[in-house]
């Protein structure tokens, strides 16, 4: 039984519809039929209605052996399984690729595994949680895979993957909710119709705001340097917090 993959963070999504006016004079020597054909052929010319474009099952990703041979970066999509992610792969120009469908799913999940910590080791043919950030390694020893790679969407094939992707959505903070909008749209993207979301376009843009969070906040920085960041920012708020109660005074004059 399949259920409902259409819950979406609050990642905001925008749409361009377009419009479409045509004028048609009236000439009082046209038959009846003749005006009621061309009120037809005006109808005719509206946009068609969005429908989300199904994709089919992916077999080849049922292979266990698919998240480490199978093939990436032949494209024009820009990533690597070596090493830590780049400035290159994270580019505005590489992360529109994601929610265009202009790579793949692999692709898309091993620029995520990078920028989550995995390394990969080719010689053991595995990814592994070097740099994992330890609340996340916790729970994914071992890279999920966040876009459902094999497009089967049954509780019990998808359930994991789904999880995943929406724990990474809520791992956002509300300042960087609106990411794809700041940072992609300038470059054309607007968004997707509610008509035309699917599983694998509602995942890619759940990704790919991830991957401009992480590109603006965590990025070049040690998990060790990201603590002392946290608890930096912990001291000021407290500190703030302080000083904004030892400048109250009660606006009521006591009587005693």
């Amino acid at each position: 039984m399949t259920y409902n993959f259409l819950a979406i963070s609050t990642v905001a999504f925008f749409s361009l519809f377009a419009t479409c006016n045509s004028f048609s004079p009236t000439i009082p020597s046209l038959s009846r039929n003749t005006r009621i054909f061309s009120t037809q052929s005006r109808m005719s010319e509206k946009e068609e209605p969005v429908k989300p474009d199904i994709l089919q099952p992916f077999l080849p990703a049922a292979d266990p052996k698919y998240a480490v041979r199978g093939q990436i970066g032949e494209g024009d999509f820009v990533v690597t399984r070596d090493g830590a992610p780049t400035q290159e792969e994270l580019t505005n120009e590489n992360i529109i690729k994601i929610v265009k469908g202009e790579c793949t799913d692999l692709e898309v999940n091993t620029l995520m595994w990078k920028c989550l910590g995995y390394r990969f080791d080719a010689d053991s043919e595995e990814w592994k949680p070097d740099e994992v950030f330890p609340n996340w390694r916790e729970k994914h020893p071992t890279p999920p895979d966040f876009i459902g790679m094999r497009r089967m969407y049954s509780k019990d094939i998808d359930e994991i993957s789904l999880r995943s992707t929406q724990a990474l959505a809520r791992s956002i903070p509300l300042e960087f909710k609106q990411s794809l909008k700041t940072h992609l749209k300038p470059l054309g993207f607007r968004g997707f119709k509610y008509a035309e979301l699917t599983p694998n376009k509602t995942r890619r843009a759940q990704t790919a705001n991830w991957l401009l969070f992480y590109r603006e906040e965590l990025f070049g920085y040690t998990v060790e340097e990201l603590k002392e960041r946290r608890e930096k920012k912990k001291r000021e708020a407290e500190e703030s917090e302080t000083e904004n109660e030892a400048e109250w005074r009660s606006p009521v004059k006591e009587v005693y």
